[in-house]
């Protein structure tokens, strides 16, 4: 009976203990897009005013950032159905800025150009081939599946801390170019970018620990939310 009593806690523990690290992760995921929204309207509101890229494309910037605010905020409130499709312009504006940047780029700075652009796309890429990797931890029983899938959830650690690098490496690369036209904005976009890049690692370490917790669960033996409750009983 004492052996039963303890299984149920032991079960429990895990449980609790992943669902609120599936919770960090989540808050981190949309806090973190209001330091990447305001950090893309101060970006494009600079370059729209410098006119070192196409007006369009500085514009089209500057309603992708509004749209993620306006998602960070539908999400902190539970308004979670089709979100997704806010992030669409952003994602595509930020494709499109970087092959305009590695065609054309700033003619003060070609290689910094080039840097960006392959900086944006890395970003890009990373952040999609992170969730696809981590996928597990959406399973219905991702105490088991994460570890499982153990080094598919690794490598989609290693696309997050990519991801995380690369935010914090374009306002940096950037700075010296933006501060010519406003050093006030300039700044402040090193810095919204590098909170952005706060979350984005912490949302690498929720991954790490729900992977350890997966570990942990498993070695334990212990039974999952399918197991029949008569028996822990």
């Amino acid at each position: 009976m004492n052996s039963n009593n303890e299984t149920a806690r032991d079960a429990s523990y895990f449980q609790t203990s992943g669902a609120l690290l599936l919770a960090a992760k989540d808050w981190t995921s949309i806090v973190e897009q209001f330091p990447y929204g305001l950090g893309a309207l101060i970006f494009y509101f600079t370059l729209y005013q410098s006119e070192l890229i196409p007006q369009w494309l500085s514009v089209w910037g500057l309603v992708g950032g509004t749209l993620i605010l306006a998602m960070g905020l539908l999400r902190m409130f539970g308004h979670s159905v089709f979100f997704f499709f806010l992030a669409i312009p952003i994602i595509l504006n930020e494709m499109v800025l970087a092959v305009w940047l590695l065609v054309n780029g700033f003619n003060s700075s070609a290689i910094a150009s080039a840097m960006v652009g392959v900086l944006f796309i890395t970003a890009l890429v990373s952040s999609y081939l992170s969730g696809v990797f981590s996928g597990s931890i959406n399973d219905p029983d991702y105490l088991t599946a994460v570890s499982e899938n153990e080094n598919k959830v690794l490598i989609g650690v290693l696309f997050q801390i990519t991801l995380t690098a690369s935010v914090v490496a374009i306002p940096i690369i950037m700075f010296p170019i933006l501060r010519e036209h406003n050093e006030s904005l300039a700044l402040g976009y090193v810095v919204a970018r590098i909170f952005e890049g706060f979350f984005d690692a912490g949302i690498a370490i929720s991954l790490l620990l729900l992977l350890t917790l997966s570990r942990e669960f498993v070695k334990a033996g212990t039974p999952t939310a399918k197991t029949d409750m008569d028996e822990i009983k």
